[in-house]
């Protein structure tokens, strides 16, 4: 099994307790995130487009769907 991305838990665990089953916008979803995880997802030297790779990653897990501006968790 492959192993997942580091934003892919975060991710999942605040799509369960904010989303209420159904899409939010991409930006909601990282307001939401970066205020509870600011160290994953504040830029740094080594990182400088943390929500971009975010995006990325969760695009290639199959657990999320993301399109038109929107992410979810599939069903």
């Amino acid at each position: 099994m492959p192993r997942r991305s580091q934003f892919a838990s975060v991710a999942e665990e605040w799509l369960r307790k904010n989303a209420g089953g159904k899409p939010v916008s991409t930006k909601d979803f990282w307001v939401g995130l970066s205020a509870l995880h600011p160290s994953l997802t504040s830029p740094s030297e080594g990182r400088k487009t943390p929500k971009a790779t975010c995006m990325r990653d969760l695009r290639k897990d199959p657990a999320f769907e993301l399109g038109g501006g929107k992410i979810g968790l599939k069903n």
